[in-house]
């Protein structure tokens, strides 16, 4: 069962991670810009970028969300 778990983290942050580099792609933002723009620290959004954080917390990646102007689904990866 932990391993499972452990899977279902690395799987949550390789989505997160993917869908937070196509955001940035599409408004041509940087981590900087985003970081400014959504007030989550650099180095957090830097680790949740790079899915070092397995499970970075609701209030960041809505903050995340709200300033790209997409939803918690499209970056948890349950909506396209």
């Amino acid at each position: 069962m932990l391993q499972e778990e452990l899977e279902e983290k690395e799987d949550f942050s390789q989505i997160v991670s993917a869908r937070i580099s196509t955001q940035l792609s599409r408004h041509n933002w940087s981590l900087k810009t985003l970081s400014d723009r959504s007030s989550v620290p650099y180095e957090t959004i830097k680790k949740i970028a790079n899915g070092k954080i397995g499970n970075p917390s609701l209030r960041n990646i809505l903050r995340i969300a709200e300033a790209f102007g997409c939803t918690i689904d499209y970056l948890a990866g349950r909506q396209d």
